[in-house]
């Protein structure tokens, strides 16, 4: 099997982005030479398959997402199921990724709230507005995400007090559904 992976390698029929990270080439009219993008390799690694969701973006890479923060991260914070270590930092391609564990199992179901729990708890961290804006965007956001209450209670051992608090004040509590 190696030998035929270094035979399509030398001949241009594979191409090798990484260690063990190896993709099919297509050649396009401007470039002699296809790239896969970092990005793609990053969220197939440790964000999502095609059939399931293990992990999500959290920190200041989210925080950019949703307009909390103008500021684009050198280096991405990925929680994910994919990782055993409390956190550890890792190179795919030229970008630095900061790896983390979660407090509970991500799912396809509570991978998109886990993320919101994340941001909340440490929205002042990352926001450049004032608590009152800071706040009205969080709770804007979980009433357009439109999350459940049973999906709620189904993390809430993943909640750590000062997050509960914030919900609290925030007012994001009352954004869940029946």
């Amino acid at each position: 099997m190696r030998q035929y992976f270094k035979r399509m390698l030398k001949s241009g029929d594979l191409a090798r982005f990484d260690t063990g990270i190896y993709y099919l080439p297509k050649a396009s009219r401007l470039l002699k030479k296809s790239y896969l993008d970092p990005m793609k390799v990053i969220i197939r690694k440790y964000i999502q398959s095609t059939t399931e969701i293990y992990g999500y973006f959290a920190g200041a890479t989210f925080a950019n997402q949703i307009g909390l923060t103008t500021q684009m991260p050198a280096m991405l914070e990925i929680i994910t199921s994919k990782e055993s270590t409390k956190g550890r930092t890792v190179t795919v391609g030229s970008q630095a990724i900061r790896l983390k564990r979660p407090a509970t199992t991500i799912t396809s179901e509570n991978a998109a709230l886990l993320q919101l729990l994340d941001a909340v708890s440490q929205a002042e961290k990352y926001s450049e507005l004032s608590a009152l804006e800071t706040g009205n965007l969080l709770r804007n956001y979980a009433k357009q995400q439109n999350y459940s209450k049973e999906l709620l209670s189904s993390v809430l051992s993943g909640i750590t007090g000062p997050t509960a608090k914030k919900l609290i004040e925030w007012g994001i509590i009352y954004e869940f559904t029946s």
